[in-house]
């Protein structure tokens, strides 16, 4: 896959597909191939683009803190450096996160906003689940430890019949990996956007998994509340791990309802 520089990060990227520009933002400690499934559904009618954020996968950035207004910038810089003026956005997670900051930062580059399993405030259990997991890594757990970690939180009960646990193997995580999913982490907790959602004009759809632990149903409903005309659907059966047959048709179908085009007026008038 590609790089390209883009402000003072150099990012990891891949675009596939033809079309309106759609741009995938992944969540914590997540990576560009988290979207490989979805991709082939999504790039006949789309110019799919993904990425990895700073603090994982590939992209090369700044050993310092950061805040998730830093990986917004981050989207648009690359946005900027692929000569792509506007896209529809799709957040997932933590990259819903960054997609709301996206739209409050660079509204001018946001045509239409998709957000699944995000909140406007990290909920405490996802606080606090995700501190235990960096500790573990901490403390000597592999990568596979906590990728099965990860998916005992955000996966259904059916993920998990047949299955065998993978805890006692694996390498070990590098203090490279670790230190860049506790910067992410920080810039989670910091996140906060409830007094803001009101600005968000653009066309905005929210998806949410009935069944996430990680981040609760009612957590996906109080974002599309603030954001008004939104739309919110539900997945039944899904935990915060949204399968694609699920959430692309539902993203396909309201992307062929607000096409780029209807959406060339005056971009200064979705924030006030």
């Amino acid at each position: 896959m590609p790089k390209i520089k883009a402000g003072d990060a150099i990012i990891h990227y891949h675009v596939q597909g033809e079309g309106e520009p759609l741009l995938l933002i992944t969540g914590f400690s997540g990576d560009l191939y988290n979207w490989k499934k979805a991709i082939p559904l999504l790039d006949d009618s789309y110019k799919v683009i993904t990425f990895d954020n700073r603090g994982s996968g590939q992209t090369e950035a700044p050993e310092a803190p950061f805040t998730v207004e830093t990986m917004a910038d981050d989207a648009a810089a690359l946005l900027d450096a692929l000569d792509i003026e506007r896209a529809h956005v799709l957040g997932w997670s933590m990259g819903g996160n960054i997609a709301q900051e996206l739209t409050f930062r660079h509204p001018q580059k946001v045509a239409n906003l998709i957000l699944m399993s995000t909140y406007v405030r990290e909920p405490d259990r996802a606080r606090f689940a995700i501190d235990a997991m960096i500790h573990s890594v901490r403390e000597g757990a592999s990568m596979d430890t906590f990728q099965t970690m990860m998916q005992t939180w955000c996966s259904t009960e059916t993920f998990f019949r047949g299955k065998v646990s993978v805890c006692e193997l694996g390498e070990e995580c590098s203090i490279n990996v670790l230190n860049g999913f506790t910067r992410q982490k920080r810039a989670l907790d910091a996140f906060d956007s409830h007094e803001r959602l009101h600005k968000i004009k653009v066309p905005t759809l929210v998806i949410h998994g009935e069944e996430d632990i990680m981040v609760p149903i009612n957590f996906g409903a109080k974002v599309a509340a603030g954001i008004a005309n939104s739309e919110f659907e539900v997945i039944e059966g899904a935990g915060h791990f949204l399968p694609p047959s699920g959430y692309v048709p539902l993203v396909l179908d309201f992307l062929a309802k607000h096409p780029m085009a209807e959406h060339m007026g005056n971009v200064n008038e979705r924030l006030v």
